[in-house]
């Protein structure tokens, strides 16, 4: 241990110390002194207010997730915070399924809710971490190890447990450029000495452009404050993230709580004594007065972003395993361990490194149980998932929740299906009606975590019906005609569905946001940018000369 920490092992871990025999030794043992619910006589004791912190934190309650979900299965009439992973300042837990007659509160708490502090989460490679404290602060591997890799407690803990976590096409596994492959085995990579890829955070991983601040070797910490990761103390209540840092507290204002001006007016790290690059405002596209307060920096510094369309859902409550088996990389540890249990690796072009399991005779068979993360009470029945199709390039624009354009992503596509163990369907490909009346169709905006220094090109937004909100596909502005490159999903509801259109020609909002105020791009400005006036094409050649004759 440092020397901050150079306690006996009883001052964390409790026990008795007087006793020699084992058991009596261990007698009121606490294996994780950073679990939440004990932190008040371990961690807390020393930290008292960085404990209360994190107990309330959005990392501990997850008051985004659980809410906005909610509110897309239409359980409540708004996103704001009316339940939590636990009871909390007098914000209650969410209830079960059982209890309030939501299908989306057993989606909740059987399939999303693992990565919350107050449980140990999953023990995949890549994933397996302590409880509260110890999830970030005590090393792990991210191999499939059950145990730490050595006993200590680090200050600075790295990006590796945000990870742990912040994978799975979430923000954070794009900052080291990882996308997620799909789940079917077709997707799986070429061989690898002859045998199937390694996996990590439950599935093999494209390797894509990482964030410009990763290669710079920059931190998660180093941007976002404790007051962001330990939260506030105070339950955050509200429907958007609380983030408080931004590209422009570095880069133009130097008001970040990581950055030191110096007398000469630039910009330098605290940490490493590093030059920060300063914006430049006679940079074209900088000096563009539609651009100015308009465009969040990373609607042309992202690279690509994440875009899952259709989040298609099964609960399935019988032991009907084949037909998922060619899908077992779909991420949830419990469906994998599910279908790794009933047909072993029988499907897998090559069996495994460590050697084939074979599958249980099908007589043998037994229904599907998926514990509750919460309470770790198990109940019939499991979630299985898909998706319509998966991307990341031409990111999409809207309006986030304070009307500047960023990139929209599409989060909450849900199509339900539900089949009980006695093969009656309950639902079939359902649509959830949102607290506010709309199809649960939802984007939300976000920052994608793939800066890069050279952004993307005037024509990758102006004249791209994807970055106005149609879609891939032809336009012709002329003859106020889309073709849209992937046709409308017809056999999920009485209108069809494009996924990746949020409006059409004619202004008219397709799919809403769960953000209040966010959406698609108002009617003036996506017609702007699909028909680039003569200022754009003076400004499209400047700029062309501008990077073609780069200044010293």
């Amino acid at each position: 241990m440092d020397p901050s920490h150079a306690f006996s092992c009883s001052a964390c871990h409790g026990g008795n110390p007087a006793v020699q025999d084992k058991p009596g030794a261990h007698e009121g043992l606490i294996p994780d002194p950073g679990d939440l619910d004990v932190v008040q006589k371990t961690c807390g004791r020393c930290h008292p207010e960085e404990a209360r912190r994190v107990r309330r934190s959005s990392m501990a309650l997850a008051p985004r997730m659980i809410n906005h979900t909610r509110f897309a299965f239409g359980a409540q009439a708004s996103p704001s915070a009316a339940y939590l992973t636990r009871s909390m300042d007098s914000v209650e837990q969410i209830p079960r399924w059982e209890e309030s007659k939501n299908i989306g509160d057993d989606l909740l708490r059987r399939s999303c809710l693992r990565c919350h502090l107050f449980t140990n989460g999953s023990e995949r490679p890549g994933e397996l971490r302590g409880r509260g404290c110890s999830a970030c602060h005590v090393p792990y591997p991210n191999d499939a190890k059950t145990k730490t890799g050595f006993h200590a407690i680090v200050r600075d803990p790295g990006v590796t447990p945000c990870l742990k976590c912040h994978n799975s096409n979430h923000v954070g596994a794009d900052f080291v450029g990882l996308f997620e492959k799909d789940y079917h085995r077709g997707f799986r990579s070429p061989f690898v000495r002859g045998r199937l890829a390694e996996t990590i955070y439950g599935s093999e991983q494209h390797m894509l452009s990482s964030d410009i601040h990763f290669r710079s070797g920059l931190k998660c910490s180093d941007c976002h404050t404790l007051d962001e990761i330990h939260g506030t103390g105070e339950v955050n209540k509200g429907p958007t993230t609380g983030v408080t840092i931004s590209c422009r507290g570095c880069h133009v204002t130097g008001d970040h709580p990581a950055v030191m001006k110096d007398p000469n007016g630039s910009f330098r790290l605290l940490r490493g004594d590093r030059l920060i690059p300063s914006w430049n405002p006679e940079s074209i596209p900088h000096s563009v007065a539609s651009h100015k307060n308009r465009l969040r920096c990373s609607s042309c510094h992202a690279a690509w972003s994440f875009q899952d369309y259709g989040f298609h859902l099964m609960l399935e409550e019988r032991p009907d395993y084949w037909k998922w088996a060619p899908t077992a990389a779909q991420n949830d540890p419990q469906v994998q361990e599910i279908l790794m249990r009933s047909v072993g690796t029988f499907v897998e072009m090559l069996p495994p490194s460590d050697g084939p399991k074979a599958p249980t005779p099908e007589e043998k068979w037994q229904a599907p149980l998926a514990k509750d993360w919460l309470n770790g009470e198990k109940r019939p029945g499991a979630w299985f998932r898909g998706y319509s199709y998966r991307r990341w390039s031409n990111p999409p624009l809207g309006i986030d929740g304070k009307g500047v354009i960023s990139i929209m992503r599409p989060m909450f596509q849900y199509v339900v299906s539900h089949v009980d163990s006695n093969e009656n369907l309950l639902l079939d490909r359902w649509i959830p009606r949102t607290g506010g009346g709309n199809p649960a169709l939802l984007w939300n905006p976000y920052s994608p975590h793939t800066i890069t220094n050279r952004p993307r090109m005037c024509h990758d937004c102006h004249g791209s019906s994807k970055a106005a909100g149609l879609g891939e596909g032809l336009l012709d502005t002329k003859k106020r005609l889309f073709v849209p490159v992937v046709q409308p999903e017809k056999k999920l509801s009485d209108i069809p569905i494009r996924w990746d259109a949020m409006l059409d020609l004619s202004g008219d909002v397709l799919q809403s946001s769960v953000i209040p105020g966010a959406g698609p791009l108002d009617y003036a400005t996506m017609r702007g940018l699909l028909e680039p006036s003569p200022l754009h094409r003076s400004t499209w050649n400047k700029y062309l000369r501008e990077i073609g004759n780069p200044r010293p």
